[in-house]
């Protein structure tokens, strides 16, 4: 754990405690790579000709050239994922509604993760004290997956019209709890989204760093550094 200084100091001023979700509260990674293969079986099973019409290659360039179309709706991943297979089926022959059905198949696979051993006590500890909060840049159902009652917000881009680090996400975040900025404590993994993004506009941050990565050396370092949110726990308990 790496923290600076005057941390001990600024943390009495905190107030709520936001949290990224994908790699910071569980591990995102092999859990899309799931819901990719049952959405490709689904598809072969009920649309064949999308998997004879279209190469995983095929389906990214597709995506490429939606955002490059309208990059105005970049930071809402499920619009993107849903029309990138509205154009896939269209060009099969099919309808573009079935880019719907798709998406949730997609989507219920996409939303079985298992949180890391150390998320759920810690949040319990940490809303003891403190409001908690997310807000995250991907697509994930708190409530199906079993966490949405931990949180007072929850925001995603999709629905916000901006995605982290854009500095208005961070504005509404501390809006919608009807705090400043500089009383929220963000935590997440990503260096820019999650650490730089918040900090500009003047929160607390922390690095949360399970893979013992190095900090890019050209940003400025988060406020406190942690290997789980075990650490993060006793940090603000004192113990540390």
């Amino acid at each position: 754990m790496h923290a600076m200084p005057d941390f001990h100091e600024k943390k009495g001023v905190i107030r709520a405690i936001a949290f990224d979700l994908d790699n910071t509260l569980w591990e995102i990674e092999p859990v899309l790579n799931r819901a990719e293969r049952i959405l490709a079986d689904w598809l072969g099973r009920r649309y064949p000709r999308i998997h004879e019409r279209f190469t995983p290659a095929d389906v990214l360039a597709m995506r490429a050239a939606l955002l490059t179309e309208q990059p105005h709706q970049a930071h809402d991943l499920s619009f993107l994922r849903r029309e990138t297979i509205a154009r896939c089926a269209v060009e099969a022959g099919y309808e573009r509604d079935i880019a719907h059905e798709a998406f949730a198949v997609w989507h219920a696979a996409r939303n079985q993760v298992e949180p890391w051993s150390d998320v759920v006590p810690a949040l319990e500890r940490m809303k003891a004290r403190f409001r908690l909060a997310t807000l995250t840049n991907g697509n994930a159902d708190l409530g199906v997956i079993g966490l949405a009652h931990h949180f007072e917000v929850t925001m995603h881009a999709g629905a916000l019209g901006y995605a982290k680090p854009d500095p208005r996400a961070y504005i509404s975040l501390a809006d919608a709890l009807t705090l400043k900025p500089a009383e929220i404590l963000f935590v997440g993994d990503e260096p820019h989204a999650d650490v730089v993004g918040p900090r500009a506009v003047g929160m607390q941050t922390v690095w949360v760093n399970r893979s013992g990565a190095e900090w890019p050396e050209s940003l400025p370092a988060a406020d406190v550094s942690v290997t789980d949110l075990d650490e993060l726990t006793a940090l603000l308990e004192g113990k540390l």
